[in-house]
């Protein structure tokens, strides 16, 4: 797929999304406008090396619903959930991690400001940045959106007060 990188990504001088989203190719309508921004702009260099080569640009991309139950079964491969419950965890515990932009609008809200993002029943795909052979997990895989995961997952271990019963998700699968 030729789509643009992201001028002066790793620099001090990295292209403002304003621009960058001026030079995304209009044939790419299926992908979402906030995971060009939130996934695309900002992660760019994981992007371009792990997803673009494993067709993100071709997956279907539906925004659902999901409850807490459904959130603690977003899963993903190596110990990762174990980092993920530590950050969670740290939200309650660490305060330069609480007075993060992002932890103290979860805090606040008791949602995420942008939507996760995850894969659902891939689990016949290898995972870019895993083992050899090591596959999607099922039946959720977290994609993007680690830290905002991590700290809904602390929000539900906690039955933090403020916590939402619902919360956006991206939830892409197999182009049809």
């Amino acid at each position: 797929m030729d789509i643009p990188s992201v001028n002066g990504y790793g620099d001090f001088e990295v292209e403002p999304y304003e621009e960058y989203i001026k030079r995304w190719p209009l044939d790419f309508t299926n992908f979402p406008e906030c995971l060009v921004r939130i996934w695309v702009h900002r992660h760019w260099s994981d992007f371009e090396d792990y997803w673009l080569p494993n067709g993100a640009l071709e997956w279907n991309y539906e925004k659902r619903i999901f409850t807490n139950d459904q959130i603690l079964q977003i899963m993903h491969h190596g110990d990762w959930l174990d980092t993920l419950d530590f950050w969670g965890d740290e939200l309650f515990k660490n305060k330069q991690r609480r007075e993060t932009w992002l932890a103290q609008y979860m805090l606040e809200n008791g949602t995420t400001p942008e939507p996760i993002l995850v894969y659902e029943n891939g689990g016949d795909i290898n995972h870019p940045r895993g083992l050899p052979d090591e596959k999607f997990c099922l039946p959720y895989q977290l994609i993007e959106g680690h830290m905002r995961t991590a700290y809904l997952r602390g929000m539900i271990h906690k039955k933090y007060e403020k916590l939402q019963s619902q919360h956006e998700v991206w939830v892409a699968g197999a182009s049809t």
